[in-house]
């Protein structure tokens, strides 16, 4: 029966997987079947089965196994092929979609063209047609259009370096997915080797072409990067050597630089080149601060429109209240609304523009002057009005001469033109008997200053010192119009501020900290403060060692600074709080000017403003909270520190601050819900009164007697609040009259019913009633 069983099993094909194992299990149960028979007959011991078919058996499990596991071994092999392949494709698309829609070189190739063509300017007169010395101007123009190259160029290698870098990934993770070994394992059969080669040919058709463009963008950005950082390399050396020619320069700043000017010069470039070449640098470092500066532009211009707003809003109710002077004595600075801004405007905001070409600052100087010889017109005296055109003719040659930036024979006859005729007018004006008539005396002492430059600036050009002459010579001329420009800017700031306090009634008169019950008779003591400032900061850009005092001072404000694990630095802390204080002064003249001036008076005109007021304490919360919040981001306080501020606040609010936060909420209430707006007729606690104002804590309410009432916020809600101008300004209103005994009561009805009807302030419904109440001791 055993050989029947091998016999069958050795003809069974052992590719048929599960015919074996069927025949296996049939014949092991078989043999046992049979193995239990033999025994009862035979009587043997039938445990012992041949050795032979177990053998055979177990090899029969054994190339099973190793069947299976190949066949596992080369499903894992093919998965990772597909996934592995399928990675590669996914990467290099990734890859040519960032190519295309990410960095265009064209405009950063340009810009790099151009950056060489004003290098190559730049060096014109510095380190070659330098001519006999070098000019201070001519170093500080030429450093300052490097400087703007500088600050192109590290913005575009940083763009270069972050997009080098992500293209460098994407070349990286497919070499290293290309470099795996299993791509290059082949399938046993051949059939299967054919289809693996096509498989890999269609995905090689897709992905090379943005193989070959990754590479070569990898290759067209690295050699621009190198490009850039070469030509920077250069421009950094070109400015150090520039910042050593300006130290030796303010070193030796009072020796002889040039022949005196009566004798030959040594070496003569031709006045036409200096004239171009001037012209096209002086152009070019306009052109890149304007381009580098285009916010604080923008910030200049809307302060220039609030100015412009504002004195026109003055002017238009001078207007309306028959205040307006002919003459505007008192009241120039609304002449011309919008010349009376820029005035203010250029004079105060012009510090926004951090160290400013001269070419810059000279444009703003000259359109200010040319705004206040306008408002001078017919305003001051003739003499007077043609010192200042005078003055700002020859200023304005002065400014021309400040742009030469390399010496001439021709020009340094010019300038002892204008440095004699400047010391010589100046001298005629202080002696001059018109002085008595000057409506701003304070010119004088500018005057007597620039008339003592210009004589020593004379002096200097004379004797070959030719960088000293010059820059007397400009601080001379720009420092006096400067100053007349600053004077006459108190002056209109003044004005401004007594026409407002005169037009807009507020019952806080010290709302900026100003006593205006002063302005208007005499400036401010403060403003002449900033005056003498500013003016000092702007006389001292000329010299080369005050940029020397301030990039360490600069240096000192930014330098980050660690208390326990904060960082910090002296000038977050400076913007910090000038944002704070701009935001809450902002939020401090809305307030003032929203501020109703008659609550009795009744015109359309205040019907707009009791709008405005409704909204003012919202408007000045959010006013006040974006202040706080661009504070705080200037100052790059981190927020887990305005969580402990909070969580600081929440103490003092549990210990001590309910009532104050009280107040604090119910004014937010009465914002949002509005049971009371700014201008209402209101009854509270007994008083009636009209609501002036909300605020933050408290409100005010003008009463009948013309008493301001203080009423805290959680007041103003806790109590029985009676609004009467939200019931359509409706109210009945009791009336005793007395008649005497023996009256007829009905004709005496009649005549009330009468008088009550005509009357357009009593409403015809609910109609009025008229009754007998009671028989007093004379009369009904």
């Amino acid at each position: 029966m055993n050989q029947f069983f091998i016999l069958h099993l050795s003809i069974i094909k052992k590719q048929t997987r599960i015919a074996v194992g069927i025949l296996v299990i049939m014949a092991v149960s078989f043999s046992a079947f049979s193995q239990t028979a033999d025994s009862q007959r035979q009587k043997k011991d039938t445990n012992q089965i041949p050795v032979p078919f177990v053998q055979q058996i177990q090899e029969i499990g054994r190339k099973e196994a190793q069947n299976s596991i190949a066949k596992f071994e080369k499903s894992k092999i093919d998965l990772r092929k597909r996934a592995l392949l399928e990675s590669i494709r996914l990467e290099m698309q990734r890859a040519g979609l960032f190519i295309k829609q990410s960095l265009d070189t064209s405009h950063i190739v340009h810009d790099l063209n151009r950056s060489k063509s004003s290098f190559e300017l730049v060096v014109d007169g510095v380190f070659k047609n330098q001519g006999t010395h070098h000019t201070q101007r001519n170093l500080a123009v030429s450093d300052a259009i490097l400087e703007q190259i500088s600050l192109s160029l590290e913005k575009h290698r940083e763009t270069l370096d972050n997009y080098f870098t992500t293209l460098s990934g994407f070349r990286f993770r497919i070499d290293s997915l290309s470099s795996d070994s299993i791509v290059y394992v082949f399938p046993s059969d051949s059939l299967e080797v054919i289809n693996y080669f096509k498989t890999m040919i269609s995905i090689m058709k897709e992905v090379g072409p943005l193989d070959t463009l990754t590479t070569k963008s990898v290759a067209d950005v690295q050699r621009l990067l190198q490009d850039v950082d070469l030509f920077l390399y250069e421009v950094h050396t070109a400015r150090n050597e520039i910042e050593k020619l300006n130290n030796d320069l303010a070193i030796h700043l009072g020796n002889r630089e040039f022949p005196n000017l009566w004798e030959k010069p040594k070496n003569k470039r031709p006045i036409t080149e200096i004239i171009k070449i001037s012209r096209k640098k002086e152009l070019l470092a306009f052109q890149f601060y304007l381009t580098d500066n285009k916010g604080r532009l923008s910030l200049f211009l809307f302060l220039l429109g609030t100015v412009s707003f504002f004195l026109h809003s003055l002017k238009h109710r001078l207007k309306t209240e028959n205040t307006l002077q002919p003459n505007f004595d008192g009241q120039l600075v609304v002449r011309f609304p919008i010349i009376g801004a820029f005035i203010i405007t250029s004079s105060v905001f012009q510090f926004i523009f951090l160290d400013p070409p001269f070419i810059f600052s000279f444009f703003l100087w000259v359109l200010s002057a040319i705004s206040l010889s306008i408002l001078f017109y017919r305003y001051i005296t003739g003499f007077w009005m043609r010192f200042w055109l005078i003055m700002v003719f020859v200023f304005f040659l002065a400014g021309l001469s400040n742009m030469f930036l390399q010496a001439s024979r021709i020009e340094r006859w010019v300038m002892l033109a204008m440095q004699v005729f400047g010391f010589v007018y100046g001298t005629y004006i202080l002696q001059n008997s018109h002085r008595t008539v000057l409506r701003e005396k304070k010119i004088l002492y500018f005057v007597g200053i620039f008339t003592f430059i210009a004589l020593l600036s004379a002096l200097f050009n004379l004797f070959g010192r030719y960088n000293l002459s010059k820059t007397f010579l400009i601080i001379g001329y720009t420092g006096l119009i400067i100053a007349i420009l600053f004077l006459w800017t108190v002056r209109l700031v003044n004005e401004g501020l007594s026409i407002a306090s005169q037009i807009y009634q507020h019952p806080d008169k010290k709302l900026f900290y100003i006593n205006f019950e002063k302005v208007g008779d005499k400036a401010p003591s403060i403003f002449y403060v900033f005056l003498i400032v500013g003016w000092g900061i702007l006389m001292g850009r000329h010299f080369y060692a005050f940029r020397k005092i301030a990039v360490p001072l600069n240096n000192f404000l930014n330098e980050e600074r660690k208390l326990g694990d904060y960082s910090f630095s002296i000038n977050g802390i400076f913007i910090f709080a000038l944002i704070l204080i701009c935001s809450l002064f902002l939020s401090r003249l809305i307030s003032y000017f929203a501020a109703e001036p008659d609550p009795t008076h009744t015109s359309s005109s205040r019907k707009g403003k009791v709008e405005v007021g409704s909204w003012l304490l919202l408007i000045r919360i959010i006013i006040i909270s974006s202040g706080l919040f661009l504070a705080i981001a200037a100052a790059g306080i981190p927020l887990d520190r305005i969580t402990l501020i909070i969580g600081a606040l929440g103490v003092g609010i549990g210990l001590g601050l309910q009532s104050l936060v009280n107040n604090l909420v119910s004014g937010l209430i009465i914002a949002f819900e509005k049971p009371v707006n700014v201008g209402d007729i209101i009854e509270v606690d007994g008083k009636t009164g009209t609501m002036k104002s909300i605020g933050f804590r408290s409100s005010v309410v003008l009463t009948s007697d013309g008493a301001s009432l203080i009423i805290p916020n959680g007041d103003l809600l806790s109590q029985h609040l009676v609004n009467w101008t939200m019931s359509r300004n409706r109210k009945r209103i009791s009336l005793v009259i007395s008649v005497a005994y023996g009256t007829d009561l009905t004709n005496a009805q009649d005549i009330i019913y009468s008088i009550l009807r005509t009357d357009n302030r009593i409403a015809l419904a609910p109609p009025a009633v008229v009754l007998a109440r009671d028989f007093a001791a004379s009369s009904i």
